[in-house]
Order: C-alpha cells, then sequence, then structure tokens
C-alpha cells in the first residue's frame, strides 16, 4: 500500500495548493483513475493475518532439458535442478518488536517434481525418465534478531555451516552449476567398458556419510532441525553456530565484501555429526561420528567481471564399521570455477565459465561392498548464463563429462551431459 500512501500524500498537498473547491471536486477523472489505482493496489497486496506481521512471497522457478550419453546409449530428460536448488516459494514475515528487535519467520517450499537426486526404485537414471516427489516443506522456523547483538533461530532451517564454501559463489551460476549432486545425475548407473551397465551409480563415487548422502560436495548441505545463532556483521565477517537433535552441532565464518577494486566472499565451516538419522541413514555397528570441514571463496575483478571460485572439502568419519563389514573411508574434494561476467547487452549480464570438480576416496557402501578400494571421480564442464535484467531471468547452457577411475574394479566408460535451461525469480 506504500503508493497508495504516497497518491495521498500528493493529494493532501494539492488541497493545500488549490483551496477547498479542488479538494471537494470528487467526481473528476483524476479521483475515478485513483479509486481504480487504489483497486489495483489491493487486489494485489499478499493478504496478511495480522496488522503487525509482514509478508513477503518470493521464490523461483527452474526447469531444464538435458541431452545426455554415457557411452552406450544416449536420450533426453526434462527435470529439475534437485532438493534444496529446486523451484520453491517463499513465505517471509517480520515485525518490529522495538527499535532495533524483529521478529520474523520463513516457510520454504520445494516443488520436486522432476527429482534426479532422489535415490529409489524410481530414481532418474537410464532406465527411467522421471521421479516426482511432490511438494516438500525444505524449512519452516521463527527467528528473534536484534541490530546489537545478533539473530537466533528455531525450527527446520539452514544449519550454521551448511553450504559455506558453495555459497561464496557470486558469479550468477552458484545455482544452475556448483560443486554437489544436487543438480546432477548421481543415480545414473555406471557403464563398464564392456557395455555392461553396473549395479554401481556415479553417485557412489561421490558419497558423504555425514548426511548418508550422494552429495559430492557440500557434504553438510541438507536442512534438518534445530537452533542457529549468527552474529552481527562486523566489517563485512558474520560467525554462525547451531546445534541440532540426537546431536550434531556446527560452527561457521562468513565474509563478503569489496577492497582495491575486487569483489570477496569467503566461507569456512566445521561439523560434528553423531546423529543417525540424517537424510539417508547408512547402517552402521558402531555409533556415527563424521566429521566435515570445507572452505571457499570468491574474488571479482569488477572492472573487468573476471572471476575465479574455488571450494574444498573433508570428511573424516573415525573408522566408523558399516553394517556390510566395511569401514567409512575418510575422503575429500575440490572444485574451481573460472570465468567472466560482463554486461555486453542491455538485457542483463552474460556470464561465461569452466569449472573443475575432483571426489578422493568418496566411497558409498555399494562401492565398498563391491571391491572397491579407493577412487577418483573427475567433472570437466563449463557454460554460458545469459540474465533477463526485466524478466529477473537466467537462461543457459552447460556441459558436465564425468569420469571414473576405481580401484578393484572393471573400468567405466566416461557420461557425458548437456543442459538447457531457465530459471525465473518472483
Amino acid at each position: 500500500m506504500t503508493k497508495a500512501v504516497g497518491i495521498f500524500a500528493t493529494m493532501g498537498l494539492l488541497t493545500v495548493a488549490e483551496g477547498p473547491l479542488a479538494a471537494a471536486d470528487l467526481g473528476g477523472p483524476c479521483c475515478a483513475d485513483l479509486e481504480e489505482r487504489i483497486a489495483e493496489l489491493e487486489a494485489t497486496t499478499a493478504r496478511k493475518g495480522n496488522r503487525k506481521v509482514s509478508l513477503t512471497i518470493s521464490g523461483y522457478i527452474a526447469q531444464e532439458i538435458t541431452v545426455w550419453d554415457d557411452g552406450g546409449e544416449s536420450n533426453a530428460y526434462i527435470h529439475g535442478l534437485g532438493p534444496t536448488q529446486a523451484s520453491n516459494f517463499r513465505l517471509n514475515g517480520q515485525a518490529v518488536i522495538t527499535p532495533g528487535w524483529t521478529a520474523g519467520y520463513m516457510f520454504r517450499i520445494q516443488d520436486l517434481t522432476g527429482n534426479a537426486f532422489t535415490g529409489g526404485n524410481d530414481a532418474i537414471t537410464q532406465l527411467n525418465d522421471t521421479k516426482n516427489d511432490g511438494l516438500n516443506t525444505q524449512m519452516a522456523f521463527w527467528y528473534l534478531a536484534s541490530k546489537d547483538y545478533g539473530k537466533v533461530s528455531l525450527g527446520r532451517l539452514a544449519h550454521a555451516a551448511k553450504s559455506a564454501a558453495m555459497f561464496t559463489d557470486l558469479s550468477g551460476t552458484q545455482i544452475i552449476d556448483n560443486y554437489t549432486f544436487l543438480a546432477g545425475f548421481p543415480h545414473f548407473r555406471l557403464r563398464e567398458t564392456s557395455g555392461a551397465l553396473s549395479p554401481l551409480t556415479w553417485g557412489q563415487l561421490g558419497f558423504c556419510y555425514t548426511q548418508g548422502a550422494p552429495l559430492g560436495g557440500d557434504c553438510n548441505g541438507i536442512v534438518m532441525n534445530g537452533v542457529r545463532y549468527d552474529t552481527p556483521t562486523f566489517a563485512g565477517f558474520t560467525a554462525s553456530a547451531s546445534w541440532g537433535e540426537d546431536d550434531f552441532w556446527e560452527v561457521a565464518l562468513r565474509y563478503a565484501g569489496e577492497v582495491a577494486g575486487f569483489k570477496l566472499a569467503f566461507g569456512a565451516g566445521y561439523t560434528e555429526m553423531s546423529d543417525e538419522g540424517t537424510s539417508s541413514p547408512v547402517a552402521v555397528t558402531t555409533g556415527k561420528d563424521s566429521n566435515f570441514f570445507q572452505v571457499g571463496g570468491y574474488a571479482e575483478h569488477i572492472a573487468t567481471g573476471l572471476f575465479v571460485h574455488g571450494a574444498y572439502g573433508r570428511e573424516d568419519n573415525n573408522a566408523t564399521l558399516l553394517a556390510n563389514g566395511f569401514v567409512e573411508p575418510d575422503s575429500e574434494h575440490y572444485y574451481v570455477k573460472a570465468g567472466i561476467r560482463r554486461k555486453w547487452m542491455p538485457l542483463g549480464a552474460t556470464v561465461v565459465y569452466g569449472d573443475y570438480a575432483a571426489y578422493l576416496d568418496q566411497l558409498g557402501p555399494a562401492a565398498l561392498a563391491a571391491g572397491a578400494t579407493s577412487s577418483t571421480l573427475e567433472r570437466f564442464g563449463g557454460g554460458i548464463a545469459q540474465e533477463i535484467d526485466a524478466a529477473a531471468m537466467t537462461l543457459y547452457m552447460k556441459y558436465q563429462r564425468y569420469e571414473a577411475d576405481v580401484d578393484g574394479l572393471a573400468d567405466f566408460e566416461d557420461a557425458n551431459f548437456v543442459s538447457f535451461g531457465g530459471l525465473i525469480n518472483f
């Protein structure tokens, strides 16, 4: 209703300037236009439960089509970007308690139609082209925030170290292309050089025991119940800590700012996880004990648009014994993305980039049981993204190539994926 208030204020000034006769002329064309504008504003304003708490609706829709070739077969699938990156809408609310103190809440609902990340008998593979998991409540929490003392949040939320390394990517391509399998195909089956499909999946070479899922990078990137505290920002730095039930805890440090003509971002996080009921529980004979460290950064030369982003993660599983008799391996992964972000046309910025990721000894339970003793999964790729400012939209094309070297198993074909997609914000 801000515009309506502005209109009324303008009318008040005109009343003073023109006198009572002009103010009383309610039948003129100006007032008919005003009433029409007020009706339009009321029709497009989100309704809220009371007059004290605001409500803002936002989100984005993201879909893509991927043409793939696994060395023995090729096809094309239409799908979403997987959990945490999927199409979603967010309901954010906030109320001022006293000057400097606010309370608020957030719901984030995901559309997991065409979810290429989730497993099961109906996972998206060479044998199945779609998986529809419907709507999912990813986040639901409330918070209290102080300008001077920080913010406390409680509920189903993103924890302190979630995606601390990955979210430093400010190139405009983080959602559509990053070092996780969230927007990839972890349940595609490896194809042996003999031509036979292996029962193993690519995700078994990028497995994270912290969450019990084939995340590749960002081994603690899943939203869970808990409580989180964030400090106020000091000179661009923010520290966070969180705890979640049964049990895990995290700490993180982040920075964002501009220095000497460069846009900079930095993030580091550490997680200790003993909760055995995470996103996809892994059967163990001893108590779960996973530690995950991650660090990432971004630098962009503002004048030229040249940028580089890097991320590193290490998972230590402290010799946890799996129910199948194998020991959870320690592993590490790293990622680099470099390119240029420039506004060469009036539509918006164009981003051109190349990237590389390596996942070392991230062997999942099935890969260990099959006889794998060590592994290197490499991913080569790149893409181009065109932002369309007038529509808050990004159109993109990206390429990814998976290559695997696994000791103890047969040789495998490489897999290639070319995706064309779009993301529109609202």
